[in-house]
């Protein structure tokens, strides 16, 4: 039984077809959870709005909070600037987030928890 090039083709992109439509339709749609929504009542109305504007389409909530807190980390003067920075930790009630900057080298930076501003 001879097998055609287009019916492997076919046959191999149904499935990941199948896998991209099935994986972006809850990404897209997911509310944020109840962590996510504690999150955000611990921000000002504009603080809050601009979290809101910008978790969408797959961006969840505390992935814009982390890349905000980043943004306004380098804004304030970063240590040092141009150095690839991951956001591990945020503790909304002490005003804290935590930065890795290599496997074992940690930074852990002051921020207020209303506006997501760095506090130096």
């Amino acid at each position: 039984m001879p097998f055609h090039l287009s019916k492997i083709a076919k046959a191999a992109a149904a499935p990941v077809a199948l896998a991209v439509m099935v994986s972006s339709v809850p990404a897209m749609a997911a509310a944020p959870s109840a962590f996510e929504r504690a999150m955000l009542a611990q921000l000002d109305a504009p603080t809050r709005a601009a979290v809101e504007k910008r978790a969408v389409g797959g961006n969840t909530v505390s992935g814009v909070i982390g890349t905000t807190l980043l943004n306004n980390y380098y804004a304030a003067g970063a240590r040092k600037p141009g150095e690839a920075l991951n956001v591990v930790a945020v503790d909304f009630a002490r005003g804290t987030v935590v930065f890795r900057r290599s496997a074992n080298v940690f930074e852990v930076q002051r921020f207020d928890p209303r506006t997501l501003h760095m506090q130096r």
